[in-house]
């Protein structure tokens, strides 16, 4: 019987240590697995930034257009009114000097004003394609990536 009972003892020992070391070559495959699918996830990024040229860890949100554009063209039409005043000027020698300053007041206002809608009418075209075109650029890397994932198995 002490025969026996040793045998039993030794058959659960040794099972534990199969079973032990089963769960210990399982933890391995998994981590080699996760290992894996993280290698390829960054060679697949490297290769979609290479095809592309698009880099989404560095893409931020722009800064808007339409206000540049509003300040720019206000300014520009604010200039041109004042031009457009002058050669009234030298045209009409006979107003009075009052007369002239409204009028070139009034001229200057009207050319910043539509100068402003027209600025900020560009910068809104500009603001939109620019979109367009990020949004292109990240459909295209993430196309790529998801196609090497796919070469590669996952």
């Amino acid at each position: 019987m002490n025969n026996t009972l040793n045998t039993m003892m030794t058959v659960l020992i040794l099972s534990g240590v199969g079973a032990m070391m089963s769960c210990t070559q399982a933890e391995d495959t998994a981590q080699q697995a996760a290992d894996k699918r993280v290698q390829a996830e960054a060679d697949c990024a490297r290769l979609a930034r290479d095809k592309t040229g698009y880099n989404p860890s560095s893409q931020s949100s722009t800064s808007s257009n339409i206000g540049k554009g509003a300040a720019i063209g206000a300014a520009t039409g604010a200039a041109v009114g004042a031009l457009s005043s002058d050669n009234n000027k030298n045209n009409k020698k006979n107003k009075n000097k009052k007369n002239y300053s409204n009028n070139t007041s009034t001229k200057v206002v009207q050319g910043a004003a539509v100068g402003a809608a027209a600025g900020a009418g560009i910068g809104a075209i500009s603001d939109n394609e620019k979109k367009k075109a990020a949004t292109q650029s990240r459909d295209a890397y993430q196309r790529e990536y998801q196609n090497c994932l796919q070469g590669k198995g996952f």
